[in-house]
């Protein structure tokens, strides 16, 4: 069974929804134990940032989840949840995130991009993401699909090696963040339509 962290909010309902549309079979988790025991676990985007590391936190999650990640556990980190994945995050002031996967999560930067009165934060909308390797989230699902994004902010790894997909706004970012087991999309796949839901049946036939 696959653990969805319940965020108890809308991103969280729409995540159910999806997973049932994929034939996902699930359960919302938000206890220790329930961490400790999960096969998989899904972390679902947050309405902010700062809630979602505020609700790790109170409810005594961050030892486990750093535990069972660093362990292997099989985990989809969606939006804000693949956020949460990396050491620092700059996107609502500064928050320490759990140090699974290196580097920092920053605001976009048009600098002096010739065209970057096109572009605007937050990245809302369809957009292509493009494999910057094998990943098997994307199998059956054709090379530069368009996924939904809704966020202001993108993560950097560290290790270029962890950069499974790559989208373009102005600049390049890593839209699909993987470290062995730990997946990390910076879409959502619940609003995606068919790819969404294919990208979910993937994750949970790893």
């Amino acid at each position: 069974m696959i653990g969805v962290l319940n965020m108890a909010g809308a991103q969280t309902t729409a995540l159910q929804a999806a997973l049932a549309k994929a034939d996902v079979q699930f359960q919302l988790v938000d206890a220790p134990a329930d961490i400790d025991n999960a096969r998989k676990l899904i972390i679902p985007d947050a309405a902010s940032f700062t809630r979602l590391v505020a609700a790790v936190r109170d409810r005594g999650l961050v030892g486990h989840l750093i535990r069972r990640l660093e362990d292997g556990l099989a985990t989809l980190a969606i939006g804000a949840g693949l956020h949460l994945l990396f050491d620092v995050s700059y996107e609502e002031h500064q928050h320490v995130g759990l140090g699974v996967v290196h580097g920092k999560v920053t605001h976009f930067d048009f600098g002096q991009h010739p065209a970057a009165r096109h572009f605007s934060a937050p990245h809302q909308g369809w957009n292509q993401v493009h494999a910057a390797l094998d990943n098997p989230l994307l199998h059956g699902i054709e090379e530069g699909s368009y996924f939904y994004f809704d966020h202001a902010a993108h993560a950097e790894p560290l290790d270029v090696r962890h950069i499974a997909a790559r989208t373009n706004h102005g600049v390049d970012f890593a839209s699909i963040v993987r470290r062995d087991a730990i997946f990390g999309v910076e879409f959502l796949p619940e609003k995606s339509d068919r790819a969404g839901i294919q990208l979910l049946a993937n994750f949970a036939r790893l």
